[in-house]
């Protein structure tokens, strides 16, 4: 049996044991005094959070497998037809794009010139704005295999990875189902409805019986597309003298305030808003309180309260576990009874109990999340970066406090404050007057005026639920 085998059976094996586990813990419900069954669903447990770190394991393995293939294969040769293999995927191509048509609109040349004598040995580059800028009128380099497309598609993934160390959506993103807009205006994702209390699946049939027919339901999720979208702002002198850091101040000034967005929406309770964002992961769910006291008891009685509750609903074939780091710090320094680090081993590799860690600074203080990663589908497509240097535009970010973009209509009067970080359809602050002033409060720049550069990023941006709010569970008030 070779390793995909061990890992596809494995898998089957743990599907199988959180059945039984689920049934067991119906019965010790229905009969709490009995000792029998206690003990039947806490050797479950055991078996199943054994068997979940196995598969862990084995995906490893295998990952590790795969990566040393890679390192020990022959090098493609560097010509435009292996723009594949040949891309680092880092997300650096976007930020150079950025630059280089930064670089261009202040120094009045063709984005081609600044290729040239910028950029001249990156071909992948050039590649890249050629997929991007020229493919309406050539539709068929979309559809050239080993053409830019797969290089871009590509380096948004390496965008993506470079968020993963502070960002939870990133992360989450590599986990769970991925996919892209490719320009339309959303996605339908089929899926099979979750299963009944009484089962229709494969049964064993003697000699001659009659096949049972198994019955399934399905049904689809639409992913719609959503943007986040942001301008910054800089001198002229800064783009003119500043290159190559210029591809650093925009990735830094960028990239931080996409992933800490992207989270905040991610994690919350807020319901979808038609035409500007998807529901918060939490949106629906009844978060519990963790338990009190603290230690390992803690720890072990709030993940089994998570656990049980996706099980119960027959989910948690790829349970992620989400935590602000402070918390992750705690487990990794939590004591044991014998003086002994209990989690420190198991949370350096990302794990705790078996399932996978998520952590960062954007998660809220002793709050855990558990996300089925299964039954969450993500889409990110690559950012467009646009510049000017004539435009004007009113000086107000989307935060919670007026003045601010995040209103709650179109134009609105100072104080009119909606949800913070989200600009409803058709609304924010408009420049208005022959003057050039914005609305009353609000502070008005003129690019022109102050030999300023304005660099807009709008990235497409969605995910879903696939399986109601059952695949996400939550504790607040952790004792750990």
């Amino acid at each position: 049996m070779n390793l995909a085998d061990r890992i596809v059976a494995t898998e089957a094996e743990l599907v199988s044991l959180k059945d039984q586990l689920v049934e067991s813990t119906k019965a010790l419900e229905a009969a709490p005094d009995e000792q029998s069954l206690l003990a039947m669903v806490e050797e479950l447990t055991s078996k199943v959070e054994k068997q979940s770190a196995t598969v862990g394991a084995l995906k490893k393995a295998e990952s590790a497998l795969a990566s040393r293939a890679a390192a020990a294969a022959p090098e493609a040769p560097a010509v435009i037809t292996s723009m594949k293999r040949d891309g680092k995927a880092d997300g650096s191509l976007f930020w150079k794009m950025a630059a280089a048509k930064t670089i261009a609109y202040a120094q009045r040349k063709q984005v081609d010139e600044v290729l040239a004598t910028r950029y001249q040995s990156d071909d992948q580059l050039k590649a890249s704005f050629d997929y991007v800028e020229k493919s309406v009128v050539n539709p068929a380099m979309t559809t050239t295999t080993g053409w830019a497309a797969e290089l871009v598609q590509s380096d948004i993934q390496g965008f993506m990875n470079t968020l993963r160390t502070t960002s939870v959506a990133a992360e989450l993103a590599a986990k769970s189902q991925q996919l892209n807009f490719n320009g339309y205006d959303s996605i339908t994702v089929p899926m099979r409805n979750a299963l009944g209390a009484t089962l229709t699946e494969p049964a064993w049939v003697g000699e001659a019986g009659a096949i049972p027919l198994t019955s399934f339901t399905f049904g689809s999720a639409k992913m719609n597309r959503y943007k986040l979208a942001a301008i910054t702002t800089m001198s002229k002198e800064i783009a003119e003298r500043s290159t190559p850091a210029i591809e650093g101040l925009l990735r830094d000034a960028l990239t931080e305030a996409y992933g800490q967005v992207l989270d905040n929406a991610l994690l919350s309770a807020g319901a979808a808003v038609a035409g500007v964002r998807p529901d918060g992961l939490l949106q629906g769910v009844t978060t519990g309180t963790g338990t009190a006291g603290g230690g390992e008891a803690a720890v072990m009685s709030d993940m089994r309260t998570m656990i049980t509750a996706m099980t119960n609903a027959r989910l948690g074939a790829r349970p992620v576990l989400i935590v602000n780091s402070a918390n992750r710090l705690n487990l990794s320094l939590m004591m044991n009874p014998l003086g002994q680090r209990a989690f420190a081993d198991e949370v350096s590799a990302g794990r705790l109990l078996g399932i996978e860690i998520i952590s960062s600074m954007h998660v809220p203080a002793n709050t855990a999340i558990l996300v089925d990663a299964s039954t969450i589908a993500t889409a990110f497509d690559a950012p467009m970066f646009d510049v000017s240097d004539v435009a004007t535009v009113v000086e107000s970010n989307a935060n919670g406090t007026a003045p601010t973009m995040a209103a709650t209509s179109a134009q609105p009067a100072i104080g009119a404050v909606g949800t913070a970080g989200s600009v409803p359809v058709n609304s924010g602050i408009a420049v208005v007057g022959s003057t050039g002033a914005a609305q009353a409060g609000y502070q008005a720049r003129s690019f022109f005026q102050t030999y300023s550069l304005g660099i807009r990023m709008v990235a497409p941006t969605s995910w879903a639920r696939l399986r109601g709010t059952a695949a996400v569970q939550g504790l607040t008030g952790l004792t750990w």
